[in-house]
C-alpha cells in the first residue's frame, strides 16, 4: 500500500475515498491507527457519496456473498469507474475472483496489482 500512496502523491495514481470509507476510519478503536488513516485520505483525489443507487447495488452484492461494507465498498468503486479496487481482504479477494464476471471493478491485492503495473511498463 505504501507504493499506492507514494504514486498517489506523485500523481501518477488516484485514489478515490467514499463516506463508507470515512464511516469505517471513524469506527477504528485505536486512536493512533485512526489517525494514521485519517492522514492517509488527504491523498484522496475523488470523492463518492452513497446514495440510494449504491445501497441498492450493495444490497445486490451482499446476496452474492459479500459483506455489508465490502459491498458497498465494491459499489462506491464501481460507480466512480476505478479501475481497480485494491483490499489485502484475502476472502474479500476470493470471492471477488470467482464472481469477476458479475463485478463492473477489478478487484486486486495491492502487492499483485502494483506488480502487474510494473510488469506493462
Amino acid at each position: 500500500m505504501l507504493l499506492v500512496l507514494r504514486d498517489a502523491a506523485e500523481g501518477s495514481t488516484q485514489l478515490v475515498g467514499s463516506t463508507v470509507l470515512e464511516y469505517e476510519i471513524d469506527q477504528t478503536a485505536d486512536p493512533e491507527r485512526r489517525r494514521r488513516l485519517r492522514q492517509t485520505m488527504a491523498a484522496v483525489s475523488m470523492w463518492v457519496e452513497v446514495d440510494d443507487s449504491d445501497i441498492v447495488r450493495g444490497v445486490a452484492l451482499e446476496t452474492l456473498g459479500f459483506r455489508d461494507f465490502d459491498a458497498l465498498h465494491i459499489a462506491c468503486a464501481e460507480k466512480a469507474g476505478v479501475d481497480v479496487f485494491l483490499t489485502t481482504d484475502d476472502k474479500l479477494l476470493k470471492r471477488a475472483k470467482r464472481l469477476a464476471s458479475q463485478l463492473r471493478v477489478k478487484v486486486e491485492n495491492p502487492a499483485t496489482w502494483i506488480g502487474e503495473e510494473e510488469e506493462d511498463q
